[in-house]
């Protein structure tokens, strides 16, 4: 692991995984969701790997092994993201996120259009655009069904869950209980050739928001994996193959 250090007391650590060569090819940086941290991504790094891509998997703000912090607002985790790229010196790389580190990953983007190559939004929670939106609670969260399906995970990696700040989820959704339309029009700010993937019927977000958020998209294009809002972790082979398609590797 590497370790971002901040450059003032208010901002946190940042460990990172990073595997293979940043002076080679163009890296993949892999940003898990809520509760996990890098160890989500290791059948996508190695499978990233086999094909020479070098990957940087890290663990956000109040996850894995990075600090913890006083604010956990959307716009910190997108920033978090930056200040990875920057400390290791990534002007241009392909960007993967899954739930709350796809909602960072699209914020960054629309930050910084021109650094990301393209860009894969796995069961990205969308902002709520007005009442109705909110009504649904679209928010980074669990079913009980997922909960169920993600308890073999748990067993066998517990370290993301006893590693998680506890103020961490309240402080997150709760910023999805205010309508934001202004984040949706931010979307057309996002350059890169992207992919929204959707766990279908088994996830607790509504397949039509996460196609909603591929059709804003300048470039966006929209998959269907039906295994809930852990794509990578309950179907992986399917998704590693989405995957490498949409990266061109």
């Amino acid at each position: 692991m590497r370790v971002i250090s901040g450059t003032d007391p208010y901002l946190p650590d940042l460990a990172v995984d990073v595997s293979g060569s940043l002076a080679g090819q163009l890296p993949v940086v892999l940003v898990h969701g809520m509760g996990g941290d890098h160890s989500t991504w290791r059948n996508a790094v190695r499978t990233l790997r086999a094909a020479c891509r070098p990957t940087v998997a890290v663990d956000l703000r109040g996850h894995g092994r990075s600090g913890r912090a006083s604010a956990y607002r959307l716009n910190d985790f997108a920033a978090d993201i930056g200040r990875v790229v920057d400390g290791l010196g990534l002007t241009r790389f392909d960007l993967v996120g899954h739930s709350l580190g796809a909602h960072a990953a699209v914020r960054y983007a629309m930050r910084e259009p021109d650094r990301v190559r393209r860009l894969m939004l796995e069961e990205v929670p969308p902002m709520p655009r007005d009442c109705a939106d909110l009504a649904e609670q679209i928010a980074p969260a669990a079913t009980l069904g997922e909960r169920v399906r993600g308890i073999g995970a748990l067993l066998a990696n517990p370290g993301p869950f006893l590693r998680l700040d506890r103020s961490l989820p309240a402080a997150v959704t709760a910023q999805f209980d205010v309508a934001d339309p202004g984040w949706w029009q931010s979307l057309a700010l996002v350059s890169a050739p992207t992919l929204v993937v959707s766990g279908g019927e088994r996830s607790f977000l509504p397949a039509r928001h996460l196609r909603a958020v591929a059709e804003a998209l300048p470039d966006g294009r929209f998959a269907t994996i039906d295994a809930g809002h852990s794509v990578h972790r309950d179907a992986g082979p399917e998704f590693l193959s989405v995957l490498i398609e949409h990266l061109d590797v």
